[in-house]
């Protein structure tokens, strides 16, 4: 009888184990999902970015009507006319989470700063961020009309 009674406990304890790992793992699937789905999100928003900076070439600025721009106001602050553009190919904010900062650097008007904010899966972690710099692809023809 009391061998019964201590195998009992023993398959009580070992069944209480495997249940905690179960749960264990199932969380962190579910957090590992959300992260995939974020940086997947990231990582769509930048190749829309590198895709509408490689269409805005110089014979591209030089083409558009209705903006009053040629290619030496482009360069006079490539960063914000990227940017802007960006803004009107309704780029920005496409991905409400995360959240898109864009923002240029004073001291190089050359590099656009593209801000990544998003609260983290883990209830551990807390607000993350990714961060790149985009220099706009016009600007090598900047050089030219100098």
């Amino acid at each position: 009888m009391i061998e019964t009674l201590i195998a009992g406990l023993i398959v009580a304890a070992v069944m209480t184990a495997v249940g905690r790992l179960g749960i264990s793992a199932m969380a962190t699937s579910r957090n590992q999902s959300s992260r995939t789905s974020i940086e997947a999100a990231i990582n769509d928003h930048i190749q829309l970015v590198q895709m509408q900076d490689s269409y805005l070439t110089a014979d591209a600025i030089e083409a558009e009507t209705g903006l009053n721009t040629n290619l030496a106001t482009a360069c006079a602050e490539p960063s914000t006319f990227l940017m802007n553009h960006l803004q009107r190919a309704d780029v920005a904010g496409s991905t409400p989470n995360p959240e898109v900062v864009m923002e240029w650097n004073n001291s190089d008007p050359y590099l656009l700063v593209l801000t990544y904010n998003f609260e983290a899966p883990e209830s551990t972690i807390g607000a993350e961020q990714r961060m790149i710099e985009v220099n706009p692809n016009f600007s090598s023809q900047c050089y030219r009309l100098s």
